[in-house]
């Protein structure tokens, strides 16, 4: 923990000390913004406070809202300009209390189930996220901007002289989560009158980043994380999320087409499917067996074999090549990984680089605004990636060291769309044989992976549209439910029943397994029914071993094995 995170909690203990001695009563919702004894109204530290019982709303039950700025640090010893202060708005949604439940807007409310779920973030944040999805199931939920505007988008790290706001930075990366998490278990003491029983996090991208974060940083704080599509190793994945539009640039002049992105991406679709463990239906099990090759797209006319209209040129199957492969250096050493083969390649290789990214090389790699990302070739991208790694990796970097987590008895679940559209899957798969380092039964103890065939990026398909294909479907909640249930029940999740609908008239049904385990059919019964298919054990990830990095590259320092007796 940073100091300024010590100081932070420090301030809120000892106001909500002075509260718990002063308050002999549950506050109404409204309360909590005007009576001083509920930690607060008058705080120093706390500003555009409101406080409101909600009304039941569409699919919302009614709940109390209570939303305000904190300001715990200011100034150039916290990271930030001159006469700056921390601005975190926090809001925690809770559901009625025994005083509140009388009032009539709150009739039929979800009652408090003693639990506490927070919810994670996005992109680069910036926004108070809804918090319904939990208090419609009984939790209190929580969410935070983080302490910057959306309408920032990267440029909250860039102060006007050029220097990097640490104190913004660290705020997106780090308090704004451990703020959100300590406030919404303080206010749910005071607000029912007991702590909560069970503490939850939730999120998936950055909302996954921040739910590792929180384990590795604050291994006591939760019982259980979901975490999803992890936008962990910002740094450098970060970084990558460029490399699709610089390699375009380099070895084509331009964006390619759309058209001719979504054709040699259904081409490649096929030929995984094809080959695949459980072929047809256009979902690939696991894209990293398959080496289609682009230059299998080439046109006739330019001497390939492809009459496909969309075809392409030698330089554009080069550059999608590259773009499948991930950045690398002029030694071959990876720097990290690339879009999987069957992913729409539109998020990443569209006509104009993706904004976090670029905006990643503006205004925290070259801290400047006027940068301009055509002038990135494929030999300076290793310069940028190293100066990321340099600048970054100690604020918003990614340990793999989950040993206190485990030993503080949490349990955590990680998912992945495999045909996730921007951020690789393999990240994922790295970090998690970091963490395990080849030992799958001790890790899978208390951290499992569940990685979803055709899924996009947190859900939805993967595939460009023209594909026609489905997938079965993450599902959060059905995830969160098999987390409560190994968390206060034991019931360790081996696989996770996942659905398809779409496109009409598909209705099916698959088994994801628990990582490195592999659906295997069992001989009979439809391939559209789960029930036909069985996890079978595999002690081994035989792909893994094309994962490496470069040495230079790779920044994860304390990977630790689980032994029995740990």
């Amino acid at each position: 923990m940073n100091h300024r995170s010590l100081a932070l909690c420090a301030a809120i203990g000892s106001i909500f000390a002075i509260a718990s001695e002063a308050a002999v009563a549950l506050p109404a919702c409204a309360d909590l913004a005007t009576n001083p004894a509920y930690g607060l109204a008058g705080n120093p530290q706390v500003s555009a406070l409101t406080a409101a019982l909600q009304a039941a709303a569409g699919t919302s039950t009614a709940y109390c809202r209570v939303d305000f700025t904190f300001s715990g640090e200011s100034g150039p010893s916290a990271g930030y300009l001159p006469g700056q202060s921390q601005q975190l708005k926090i809001r925690v949604g809770l559901p009625p209390n025994s005083v509140d439940v009388t009032n009539a807007i709150a009739a039929g409310a979800v009652a408090w189930n003693g639990k506490n779920r927070d919810l994670g973030g996005g992109g680069y944040a910036g926004s108070v996220g809804g918090v319904t999805s939990s208090t419609n199931l009984g939790y209190v939920g929580t969410s935070t901007d983080t302490g910057h505007s959306a309408a920032l988008g990267g440029s909250f790290a860039l102060n006007p002289d050029g220097t990097l706001n640490y104190g913004l930075i660290e705020d997106f990366a780090s308090d704004g989560i451990h703020e959100q998490h300590v406030w919404g278990v303080k206010l749910a003491t005071t607000y029912y009158g007991a702590e909560p029983t069970r503490k939850y996090w939730m999120g998936c991208s950055t909302g996954g980043r921040q739910g590792h974060y929180q384990a590795q940083n604050f291994p006591g704080d939760f019982d259980g994380i979901l975490a999803g599509a992890n936008a962990y190793n910002w740094d450098r994945f970060i970084t990558a999320e460029l490399w699709p539009a610089v390699v375009m640039n380099e070895e084509v002049g331009a964006p390619i087409t759309s058209a001719k992105l979504n054709a040699v991406t259904v081409a490649a679709l096929h030929a995984c499917d094809a080959q695949d463990a459980i072929p047809g239906g256009g979902i690939v099990q696991d894209p990293r067996a398959c080496t289609y090759n682009a230059t299998s797209f080439v046109c006739t006319a330019n001497g390939g074999p492809s009459s496909d209209p969309n075809c392409l040129t030698p330089p554009e199957a080069r550059a999608v090549n590259k773009i499948w492969d991930g950045p690398k250096d002029a030694d071959g050493n990876r720097e990290w990984y690339g879009l999987e083969r069957g992913a729409s390649l539109s998020g990443l290789a569209g006509t104009n680089p993706f904004s976090i990214a670029n905006d990643h090389f503006k205004y925290w790699i070259h801290q400047n605004p006027t940068f301009d990302w055509h002038t990135v070739t494929e030999s300076s991208f290793t310069t940028d990636m190293l100066t990321s790694i340099a600048k970054f990796n100690d604020v918003i970097g990614t340990d793999d060291d989950l040993k206190d987590f485990r030993k503080a008895g949490g349990k955590m679940i990680t998912y992945h769309g495999l045909a996730d559209t921007l951020i690789p899957p393999r990240g994922t798969y790295h970090y998690y044989n970091s963490v395990l380092q080849g030992n799958y039964k001790e890790t899978q103890k208390f951290y499992r992976y569940f990685p979803y065939p055709g899924n996009g990026h947190c859900g939805g398909v993967g595939a460009p549209a023209s594909a026609g294909v489905g997938a079965p479907q993450i599902n959060g909640e059905a995830l969160f439910t098999a987390l409560v249930n190994w968390v206060e029940h034991g019931v360790e999740p081996d696989y996770i029943v996942a659905s398809q609908t779409t496109p009409a008239p598909v209705s099916r049904t698959r088994k994801v397994c628990m990582y490195p385990n592999a659906p295997v059919y069992n001989g009979s019964g439809s391939t559209d029914d789960q029930a036909s298919f069985h996890c079978e054990e595999q002690k081994k990830d035989d792909l893994i071993d094309t994962l490496t990095l470069g040495r230079q590259f790779e920044t994860s320092t304390k990977a630790n094995t689980y032994p029995s007796s740990d």
